[in-house]
């Protein structure tokens, strides 16, 4: 099994996404026949659209996991392609997201990597007023569309209005947004409806220490 850091591999390219939103960088890897090479994606701005796609040979497999550990991206199809976005969780410098692709087949494959800045530090949400680090990243790592996404403080009666408004979570999709009520609370529960009429729930979150919730 290979280990291979992008930023070491882009060659004069820098790794440091502060390029303007859409501007993209492309760096090519090689993962041997049934083997696994492990890319760690650096990202240094809150939304960052990835693309990988391999060179047509092999079936190649994704996993990619945060800075705390989490999956927050699997592909596990019959392609060489996959695609995903990642939403850094501290509120500012960089953070590392290794990349695990996994070759099925009995000859090598080329991939690219391209990364494309989709949101900036100045575009960012922003912090909460005292401080505290409340932005959260939904995932959903089941097999329905989330139409829904509701939260309420832990002290907090009813739920809150849909906070997707119209736009939905689809398998496999993340989605990041702030999580302050106004009212300097830090736990909250959330609770989320998929297309079937599906819920799900997450109770006493603490969004002010952890960053990742994901919903199955």
């Amino acid at each position: 099994m290979k280990h291979i850091r992008l930023a070491a591999a882009l060659a004069g390219l820098s790794c440091v996404l502060v390029a303007a939103p859409a501007a993209a960088q492309s760096s090519s890897f090689r993962v041997e026949a049934n083997d696994t090479h492990t890319v760690d994606i650096t990202i240094c701005n809150p939304e960052v659209y990835v693309e990988v796609r391999g060179d047509g040979d092999t079936d190649l497999d994704f996993s990619v996991t945060d800075p705390r550990g989490n999956i927050v991206h699997s592909d596990y199809d019959l392609t060489d392609i996959t695609f995903f976005t990642l939403y850094r969780q501290a509120s500012s410098g960089c953070e590392d997201y290794p990349m695990e692709v996994m070759n099925l087949g009995d000859v090598w494959n080329r991939f690219e990597v391209t990364l494309t800045t989709m949101r900036s530090d100045a575009a960012s949400p922003r912090a909460s007023a005292d401080g505290n680090n409340r932005n959260v990243s939904f995932a959903n790592q089941g097999k329905e569309t989330i139409f829904y996404i509701y939260w309420r403080n832990i002290a907090a009666s009813g739920w809150s209005a849909d906070q997707l408004g119209s736009s939905i979570l689809s398998a496999g999709d993340s989605w990041q947004t702030t999580v302050d009520d106004g009212s300097g609370a830090c736990r909250f529960d959330f609770r989320a409806v998929t297309a079937g009429g599906r819920e799900m729930v997450v109770n006493d979150f603490n969004v002010c220490t952890s960053y990742t919730i994901t919903f199955r």
